[in-house]
């Protein structure tokens, strides 16, 4: 009985000690990551925009499908790990610009936005996806941080695309992510 008394209370200082660390993170975070493909910047805009075949190429998403009744087109993505998350497309320019936004309709956790940036270069085209999120939780503000960062999801994006057009690419980050 006495080990199982010392067993919780360990847990417990563990679970604060967690908590406190995590309440020193911040709240809000922006990161960018960005690869150079030799596609043009019309298939990788194709590419990107083609939400419903992102299955096929990024290897962190089960599956996705379109969600209905929503003010914008919106998507439900299963991620592995994760699990569903709701994304809305909330502007675009086409071969330029898209910004995918987190719908909280079940869950006020975290969200944010990603806007990937598409440019024609001398070496082929430039895709900068740069997240602008926020996490509630301090605990998982912690898992984020032992997860690899907020560059883990973008980095895991960019690598799988970079894959579908048959390159093996290495993000790049910005000075402040």
């Amino acid at each position: 009985m006495r080990f199982l008394i010392k067993l919780v209370i360990f847990g417990g200082i563990v679970a604060g000690g967690l908590w406190f660390y995590g309440s020193t993170l911040p709240r809000e975070h922006k990161a960018s990551s960005s690869i150079t493909l030799v596609a043009t910047p019309e298939q990788v805009y194709a590419a990107v925009r083609d939400i419903a075949q992102t299955p096929t190429w990024w290897r962190d998403v089960n599956a996705v499908r379109p969600l209905k009744g929503k003010r914008r087109e919106s998507w439900e993505q299963e991620m592995k790990g994760a699990g569903p998350v709701q994304i809305e497309i909330t502007s675009f320019v086409e071969s330029q610009r898209l910004v995918t936004t987190i719908l909280n309709d079940d869950q006020q956790d975290w969200g944010g936005k990603w806007t990937y940036a598409i440019a024609r270069t001398a070496s082929g085209t430039e895709l900068t996806i740069t997240e602008t999120g926020w996490i509630e939780p301090p605990l998982y503000r912690v898992v984020m941080k032992v997860r690899g960062g907020p560059h883990r999801t973008l980095d895991s994006y960019l690598r799988s695309l970079g894959a579908k057009f048959g390159e093996i690419v290495t993000p790049r980050h910005d000075v402040a992510g």
